[in-house]
């Protein structure tokens, strides 16, 4: 599959010496057929029948549908990146919000940005690295081939990433925010493998890593909830009204950040790849 990738990411080279329209268009082509194909795959009835766990009363398999559909079109959208100009970003995305994170570096103690797994998530650090934000991406990465091809992309323009099993995530989070920096986590996943406490999210208690809530109260940063959301081709982010965090208020913010995600999560559930996972699904729905 490495290989595949490798030979898809030297082709998409010569796309983008074509307008960007045309790039554009044949990015999302190559996104189409791979949908299309992972349609008549074991991996449709899967992310249906996880959807349907959590969503009961909706159409498990046309959320499916759009669900792959989603993740088709990032794939080679991320594979794309660095031939990305500025142009390409401005065609493809949308920022709402954007005063909120200005408004929250203006303090100089730098931003704590949370996202989901949701509409292509990954297109954040590189996005915001092209318009000059210093971003940092913290992320588990293997040696796995495959993650060293992802963060050729993550790291487009400067883009920083902290990997948990290289550093010390927290050290050198601080450090980043010291400078004033943005700090990027997902705080969907891999929850029990850190500091987590326990929240109602979909109607049901789940655990939730909470690392962050330390980390900005400790460091004075503001923390910005935030998602990503794919509407037809484009892709829009948006950056919720900064939140801080004082020893009185955590439970409060916890709410507050969990409501931000679950009206999202309640009015887009196709946007987000966890259902693609049943061992995550089955974390969230047990505990566990």
């Amino acid at each position: 599959m490495i290989a595949a990738l490798k030979i898809l990411r030297f082709l998409f080279s010569f796309v983008f010496k074509l307008p960007t329209s045309a790039a554009l268009y044949l990015t999302h082509l190559a996104g189409e057929l791979t949908f299309w194909i992972a349609r008549f795959t074991p991996l449709r009835g899967t992310t249906a029948k996880n959807i349907k766990r959590v969503f009961p009363k909706l159409d498990g398999e046309q959320l499916a549908d759009r669900l792959l559909r989603n993740v088709g079109l990032a794939i080679f959208e991320l594979l794309s990146v660095p031939f990305f100009g500025t142009v390409h970003f401005e065609r493809l995305c949308r920022i709402e919000g954007r005063a909120n994170l200005d408004l929250a570096l203006a303090k100089r103690q730098g931003v704590l940005f949370l996202l989901m797994h949701t509409g292509n998530y990954e297109l954040t650090p590189p996005l915001l690295s092209s318009l000059g934000y210093r971003f940092n991406s913290v992320l588990k990465a293997t040696d796995d081939p495959l993650f060293a091809l992802l963060n050729q992309s993550r790291g487009y323009k400067g883009g920083k990433l902290i990997n948990v099993l290289e550093v010390d995530m927290y050290r050198e989070s601080m450090k980043a925010l010291g400078r004033n920096e943005i700090v990027a986590l997902l705080i969907d996943t891999g929850a029990l493998e850190g500091r987590n406490e326990m929240i109602t999210f979909l109607g049901r208690p789940v655990p939730v890593a909470t690392g962050w809530l330390t980390l900005a109260e400790r460091s004075g940063a503001a923390v910005l909830p935030a998602y990503s959301k794919r509407e037809g081709d484009k892709i829009v982010l948006h950056i919720g009204e900064p939140l801080h965090i004082y020893r009185d208020n955590r439970d409060e913010v916890k709410r507050q950040v969990g409501q931000f995600y679950e009206a999202f999560i309640q009015a887009h559930p196709e946007q987000w790849a966890i259902f693609l996972n049943t061992h995550e699904v089955n974390r969230m729905l047990e505990g566990k």
